[in-house]
């Protein structure tokens, strides 16, 4: 991995075989950073696995083969679960797949631009009408 710092960025290039969710959560913990957004990411995944959100839960899917990050980005809370990710990827057959990225490798690399918030907290928590873990700012 190389990682460079600017002020509130965090650029960051993952290389190939590093789990996505582990590494930007081992440059969270290791940068001190507790909320921010993940303002974008390209390059390739393997192994990833998406999930659609039906209302109730979430149908989820594992490609092994190689997708190409079309789109990536998400946040990142101060408590569990920490990070919030949605990506679309293409495959060989130049179609797209998309969804909540649960987990992903790297391959041949990733770039992703990490951007530190200072002021805005972000935490998760339990909606009660929906269920859902979601953001409440402070």
């Amino acid at each position: 991995m190389q990682i460079r710092t600017e002020g509130d960025v965090v650029f960051v290039k993952l290389e190939s075989g590093e789990k996505v969710h582990e590494t930007i959560l081992k440059i969270c913990d290791h940068r001190g950073i507790s909320s921010g957004s993940i303002e974008f990411g390209i390059g390739m995944l393997k192994d990833y696995e998406i999930g659609y959100f039906n209302g109730k839960e979430y149908e989820k899917i594992t490609i092994a083969e190689n997708g190409e990050l079309l789109s990536f980005h998400g946040s990142i809370a101060e408590n569990d679960p920490r990070l919030h990710i949605h990506a679309a990827l293409a495959r060989r057959d130049h179609t797209a797949i998309g969804g909540h990225l649960f987990s992903a490798t790297a391959d041949p690399l990733v770039e992703l631009q990490i951007r530190i918030f200072s002021r805005i907290r972000i935490r998760r928590e339990i909606n009660p009408k929906t269920g859902l873990s979601e953001i409440s700012l402070s």
